[in-house]
């Protein structure tokens, strides 16, 4: 078991994108067994963490810092192209090690099967033994039936999984994209979106998966309810800058609209300063007797750093008009008749 603390650590981050800054000095960190929620508005450069924690792109300044022996899963919304394949297959291919030292001991097991020497016998039987005991280790025996499980969790019947992968829809694919990195039990998990997809059922399978799990998370999604009930800790993409809260989206949204109101009286206030400021400027520029004076406003606009507030996140209203009432009878039947060979029914 892994005895550090700190999983993750991102130190003194600045990431841009063309002339667009994502964040700048910025910091952040993953703890053992930690649940996190990672916000922000699109474009905030969410996705761009992810793929600096899973080295997929390179901070322009700043640290990137993954312990010793810590494994990394990562749900992503670009799902790798899948085929050659069983939907079962696929899923233990992606476990990892442990998959890979399966693979190694069938091929072994082939090899016992041919005539060889003494001497070349012993060296594959001591090479299975210590093989045979990390998959044991690693929890190799139960692989397929946890596979099966959340395979089952996620909406896949057991007649699916002997069935190629190619042959699913690109949203069945995700799913199984999805069962690969859970099938994993990575150290810690990075998950963009994963309720995408899913239906009611098997979000609700994946919400009891995500508490049980061991591990530390760190996850998008756009269903609010289905994260609040998870994380213990909020990250935010915000105003280019990562800032981390504690507790949960509800206790993240209550500080972000208290540190939202002291920011606009700072900006209010700001604006008005700056604005008797101009005024004095505007007024006594070309006077001599006030050059001085006038010189320091200019000099004490220059050095201020302007209070910027966020732009308000786009929402969509949506009104119903109240539906007329129906009359009292629905469906109404006069005159009806019906014959069934020499039997009529009145």
């Amino acid at each position: 078991m892994l005895q550090t603390t700190l999983m993750v650590h991102l130190t003194k981050l600045t990431k841009q994108h063309g002339s667009h800054i994502l964040f700048s000095d910025s910091s952040m960190r993953i703890g053992r067994n930690e649940k996190i929620g990672l916000v922000g508005a699109n474009g905030t450069g969410k996705t761009t963490i992810f793929r600096l924690i899973m080295k997929m792109e390179r901070p322009d300044a700043g640290e990137v810092t993954v312990a010793d022996r810590v494994v990394v899963g990562y749900f992503s919304q670009d799902v790798a192209e899948m085929h050659g394949r069983s939907v079962l297959e696929e899923v233990v291919a992606g476990c990892g090690k442990v998959s890979d030292i399966a693979a190694e001991m069938h091929k072994l097991e082939q090899k016992l099967q041919t005539p060889m020497d003494d001497d070349a016998m012993a060296k594959v039987l001591e090479r299975y033994g210590e093989i045979q005991l990390q998959f044991d280790q690693l929890g190799g025996y139960d692989l397929e039936t946890r596979a099966k499980e959340i395979l089952g969790g996620l909406g896949f019947h057991k007649s699916d999984f002997d069935k190629q992968v190619e042959t699913f829809s690109g949203g069945w694919m995700m799913r199984v994209a999805l069962a690969r990195i859970l099938c994993l039990r990575p150290d810690v998990l990075l998950m963009d979106e994963p309720t995408n997809h899913l239906d009611l059922e098997s979000i609700v399978w994946l919400e009891k998966w995500l508490t049980e799990f061991k591990g530390s998370l760190l996850m998008t999604s756009h269903d609010r309810d289905f994260m609040n009930r998870i994380v213990n800790r909020i990250i935010a993409v915000e105003q280019r800058q990562i800032t981390t809260y504690s507790g949960n989206y509800d206790f993240y949204e209550k500080q972000r609209d208290i540190k939202l109101a002291q920011l606009r009286a700072e900006h209010t206030k700001q604006q008005d300063m700056l604005a008797r400021s101009q005024a004095f400027i505007d007024r006594f520029s070309a006077r001599a007797s006030h050059a001085a004076q006038v010189q320091s406003r200019i000099k004490q606009i220059e050095k201020i750093d302007i209070v910027e507030i966020p732009p308000e996140e786009k929402t969509i209203a949506f009104t119903f008009p109240k539906p007329a009432r129906s009359g009292n009878d629905v469906v109404k039947f006069e005159g009806l008749a019906k014959k069934y060979g020499d039997k009529r029914r009145s």
